[in-house]
């Protein structure tokens, strides 16, 4: 069992299911990022606990969160939108994920790194990874541990 892994499922599919009405599914297995179409977005958390929550997503995923969350025609939206819709998600799974983590702690404002792009943390060790399925397309939750 991985650190706090099936506490962070849970808070998962809680802001899916919440946020999205979306119903998504843990799903063996560990994400594998495409360099070119994955989206990710990070929060870090400083404090007694100090780390990174990671979501990384596949970029027609993206879309269909985007559109859903911000009431979109499919194909229509913009770039701006993708970055708030995947923003508001990692803030949201980054605030229940840091409620179970040892306090002070505090949430910083989400990063995101658009397709192409790598997201940029401190020095850290994987300690948890979840993959989660949807619709068929699959995404990670991966939480890093500053070292």
């Amino acid at each position: 069992m991985q650190f706090l892994e099936k506490e962070i499922q849970h808070c998962t599919r809680l802001v899916y299911s919440t946020l999205l009405d979306f119903e998504v599914h843990s799903s063996p297995g560990h994400y594998k990022a495409s360099p070119t179409s994955t989206v990710t977005g990070s929060v870090h958390i400083t404090g007694e606990w100090n780390g990174t929550i990671l979501l990384s997503l596949p970029a027609l995923l993206v879309d269909k969160i985007t559109e859903q969350l911000f009431s979109i025609e499919p194909g229509k939206s913009s770039n701006n939108e993708r970055e708030d819709a995947v923003g508001e998600l990692i803030n949201m799974i980054g605030g229940n994920i840091k409620a179970l983590l040892p306090e002070p702690s505090k949430l910083s404002v989400p990063t995101i790194a658009m397709e192409g792009n790598d997201p940029k943390f401190p020095p850290s060790k994987e300690v948890t990874h979840c993959q989660f399925e949807y619709q068929n397309e699959l995404f990670g939750l991966t939480l890093y541990e500053e070292v």
